[in-house]
C-alpha cells in the first residue's frame, strides 16, 4: 500500500509538472514537445537533472542553474498540486474515475492559471477538460445525465452572458467560461453545480470588494479561477 502511494504521489508530481508546460506553452502557440524545456529567461536548455518535479526548485534553492533568476513559486505549487489531486482521486474513486477526474482536475487548474495570466482560455485545453469532465460521468454516473446538466449549465451561462452583459454594458463572462459551466454540471450534477457556480460569484465579489477596499482598480477579472475555487469548495464538501 505504501508503495502504492508512493508510486500515486510521484506520478501526480509527475503532470503536475507537465501542467506546467501547458500553462506557458499552450497559450502562445508553441509545441509542447519541442524545443526542450528551456529557462523562459536566459533560454539555456534544462538538463534532466534541472528537471526533477519539486526535487530541482529545492536543490537549486528556488533559482535557475544558469542566470540565477529566482523561478516562480507557481512552479513547484503546480506540482505539488498535481501530487494532492492525485492521491485525493486515488483514495476515493476507483479507476478508471481517478484518473479522469484528475485529468479534469489538472486542466481545470491550468486553464485557470491562463486565464489569469492571458485573461483568455484556449480552446483546445478548454474542450479537452470537458471531454474528461464526460468521461468521469460516463464511468462515475450517467453520461446522459452529465450531458444534459452540462447543456443546461452552458445555456444559463449564455444566458448571463448576453442579458447581463447588455445590461451592464460590459462582457461578464468569456466564450471559454461557458464550456466550464458545462465541465461543472457535467461532474458535480445540476444542484451541487448550482451550489459550486453560486459560490463561484461569491469568491469573485469577495475578491472584487477586496480590491476596491485597497483602492485597486480592475479592468477585468478572471472568472476562471473562481469557478475552479468554487467548484473545489463543493467537490470537496459531497466527497468529504
Amino acid at each position: 500500500m505504501k508503495i502504492e502511494l508512493l508510486f500515486v504521489l510521484v506520478f501526480g508530481l509527475c503532470f503536475g509538472s507537465f501542467v506546467n508546460v501547458l500553462i506557458y506553452r499552450i497559450p502562445r502557440n508553441l509545441s509542447i514537445l519541442y524545443p526542450n524545456s528551456h529557462c523562459p529567461h536566459c533560454q539555456t536548455p534544462l538538463k534532466w537533472r534541472d528537471k526533477i518535479p519539486l526535487f530541482s526548485y529545492l536543490v537549486s534553492r528556488a533559482k535557475c542553474r544558469y542566470c540565477h533568476i529566482r523561478i516562480p513559486l507557481f512552479y513547484p505549487l503546480s506540482e505539488c498540486l498535481g501530487a494532492v489531486f492525485a492521491l485525493f482521486c486515488y483514495m476515493l474513486f476507483p479507476l478508471p474515475c481517478a484518473l479522469f477526474l484528475f485529468l479534469f482536475l489538472l486542466l481545470f487548474y491550468a486553464l485557470s492559471v491562463i486565464d489569469v495570466q492571458f485573461l483568455a482560455i484556449p480552446d483546445s485545453l478548454n474542450f479537452l477538460a470537458f471531454f474528461f469532465a464526460l468521461c468521469f460521468a460516463f464511468f462515475w454516473d450517467s453520461v446522459l445525465n452529465a450531458g444534459i446538466a452540462a447543456f443546461c449549465f452552458i445555456g444559463f451561462a449564455a444566458f448571463l452572458r448576453l442579458f447581463v452583459g447588455s445590461i451592464l454594458q460590459k462582457e461578464v463572462l468569456g466564450e471559454g467560461d461557458l464550456i466550464l459551466f458545462g465541465a461543472i454540471g457535467c461532474v458535480l450534477g445540476a444542484l451541487f453545480g448550482a451550489i459550486a457556480i453560486f459560490l463561484s460569484a461569491i469568491y469573485a465579489l469577495l475578491f472584487y470588494g477586496i480590491a476596491l477596499i485597497f483602492k485597486r482598480p480592475l479592468v477585468a477579472i478572471p472568472f476562471a479561477p473562481f469557478l475552479f475555487l468554487g467548484f473545489l469548495s463543493t467537490f470537496v464538501w459531497r466527497t468529504l
